[in-house]
């Protein structure tokens, strides 16, 4: 009898027991099909939302940068009380940023909603920021896959949680600076997947750009470069690698990571264009070519792009005539040229500012106006 009483009680402990936990879901690949259904999630979320998601796009790297990466969405008023769908912007910040430079989150977006400025849509920011201090949103060995990132694990999360129009017509893609260029570099490769882009004081090179930009215009900064590589080839392997990331020449180092990158060197892991041989500066033009395609290459990707940016719903660039970057305004008008010269529609302004004392403005009165325009709502 007493075997049994034991028996019976194991039985009901075990019943009682707690479900052992299922494991986090993953993010989706990018919905192939432009019919797609959305998920219907039924988490309550606020009007505006810090979440981490996993990022298996940035596993690979030598930098250590980790494969779970913080986003902010920002929902409109009636996503609590209805059952709508919406169409999302998605936002890149530039070099070092974190958030929507000069744009209060969610109150300016609420207020522009209410005044009949926009219609409703939801607003992702996904970082680039890194160990090297920026990614430009490409692919890269060093730094990791960002651009991947953006497509497959950002716009995947946010499509499994939260009520889009998962379709190409109801995704827009903007961005800041080097965000700015982020979004031209990812619309230009995945019409598929974003259906407009508004590029505010993007990162472009004419011809002479990168020559004229504060990675190479003057040849203190070079030697000092130079200068760096050395120090870094003459340190262990493990010890490079800490020091790589504290170089006062942070952006150059990012700048390389992302477009010159090569895992077969040494740390910074990066094709430097210039080596000094018996004191002189010698330029490999091979690798300057690498350099200078980063920001710039806008004539060649025209051609190799045209049938991409030809399915876009618009393509806008604006910029501060008084940059800080003077670069930057020759850039993006060289940007204008070669797209209208190929016979594809853009817009480009230059407008009364420098790199970002405008951009609360451009955000409100243009940028987001624009989306509401273009894209497809529910």
């Amino acid at each position: 009898m007493k075997r049994l009483l034991l028996a019976l009680l194991l039985f009901l402990l075990s019943a009682c027991a707690p479900a052992a936990p299922t494991a986090a879901p993953t993010a989706p690949p990018v919905p192939d099909s432009p019919t797609a259904v959305a998920a219907t999630p039924t988490e309550a979320f606020r009007s505006m939302n810090m979440i981490e998601i996993p990022a298996p796009s940035l596993a690979e790297n030598l930098v250590g940068e980790p494969a779970e990466r913080t986003i902010y969405v920002y929902l409109p008023p009636s996503y609590a009380t209805s059952g709508k769908h919406y169409p999302v912007v998605y936002y890149l910040p530039g070099y070092g940023d974190r958030s929507v430079l000069g744009f209060q989150l969610p109150g300016a977006m609420d207020a522009l909603i209410e005044n009949g400025q926009i219609s409703e849509m939801i607003l992702v920011v996904a970082s680039g920021a890194s160990k090297t201090g920026g990614s430009f949103y490409v692919n890269s060995p060093v730094t990791g896959n960002w651009e991947n990132f953006i497509v497959n694990d950002v716009v995947g999360y946010v499509d499994s949680h939260f009520r889009t129009l998962p379709q190409v017509g109801s995704r827009g893609i903007t961005g800041h600076s080097m965000g700015g260029f982020g979004a031209l570099n990812i619309a230009m490769h995945r019409p598929d997947v974003f259906g407009a882009v508004y590029s505010m004081s993007p990162g472009l090179f004419d011809e002479n750009g990168l020559a004229e930009s504060f990675m190479f215009d003057q040849e203190r900064t070079i030697r000092n470069f130079v200068e760096y590589e050395a120090r870094l080839a003459s340190l262990p392997l493990e010890q490079a690698q800490k020091s790589m990331l504290a170089s006062p020449q942070e952006f150059a180092v990012a700048y390389g990571s992302a477009f010159a990158p090569n895992t077969d060197r040494h740390p910074p892991y990066l094709d430097y264009p210039y080596t000094e041989v018996d004191g002189q500066l010698v330029r490999d033009e091979a690798i300057w070519k690498k350099w200078q395609s980063g920001f710039g290459g806008i004539a060649e990707e025209v051609v190799q792009y045209k049938d991409n940016l030809l399915q876009l719903r618009g393509i806008v660039v604006d910029y501060g005539t008084g940059d800080e970057n003077p670069w930057i305004p020759k850039g993006a008008e060289y940007y204008g040229e070669q797209l209208t010269a190929a016979g594809i529609p853009v817009r480009v302004e230059g407008y009364n500012g420098n790199h970002s004392n405008q951009l609360e403005q451009r955000i409100s009165d243009f940028m987001l106006p624009f989306f509401s325009e273009v894209l497809s709502f529910e």
